[in-house]
């Protein structure tokens, strides 16, 4: 069973959570984003906020497809005797719930470790979120990640290739 899948931490403290740890980390601002789940397409969350990195502001913006759920294990959901009272175990909208419980507490206690890591000296802010860090192309804002990712997959280079000594100009 993966980790967090049976938290029981409402998602409103979890990013209650988040908020607190960007203002105790010096984040100027933070925005929550949710896309629902639909039959063709697991929901998604995006956390952005604003930080003062070296006297540049860095916009991160951690976007993530919340998991489907796991089947369950029967077919039709099982009943059970409490108090005399039969109940049903979880339904598939108690499971996708779930999954978002498990998602926030999690990226809580991701975020959580990269600000350790950085206040540590582990790594610079740079290292550790550059992949999020916002970059507007075409009038459009993407991620850096969203950028490159596409460029890893397909094995192409990241960089230009070298000029020609023909085309470089020495300038002494």
């Amino acid at each position: 069973m993966p980790a967090y899948s049976s938290t029981s931490v409402p998602v409103e403290r979890s990013k209650e959570a988040i908020r607190k740890l960007l203002i105790q980390y010096g984040a100027r601002g933070v925005q929550f984003t949710e896309e629902f789940a639909t039959p063709q397409r697991p929901g998604r969350i995006n956390v952005r906020f604003a930080k003062d990195v070296d006297g540049q502001l860095r916009t991160v913006s951690v976007a993530l497809e919340v998991p489907r759920p796991p089947e369950p294990k029967r077919k039709q959901p099982a009943r059970r005797s409490y108090c005399g009272r039969s109940i049903s175990t979880k339904t598939a909208t108690n499971r996708d719930e779930q999954m978002y419980r498990a998602t926030y507490r999690a990226l809580h206690w991701w975020l959580k470790s990269q600000f350790e890591a950085v206040e540590f000296g582990l790594l610079s802010f740079e290292d550790v979120f550059l992949a999020h860090f916002e970059w507007i192309v075409d009038g459009r804002s993407t991620t850096v990640g969203a950028l490159i990712r596409p460029r890893l997959m397909s094995g192409g280079s990241l960089l230009p290739a070298p000029r020609p000594e023909d085309d470089i100009i020495d300038g002494d």
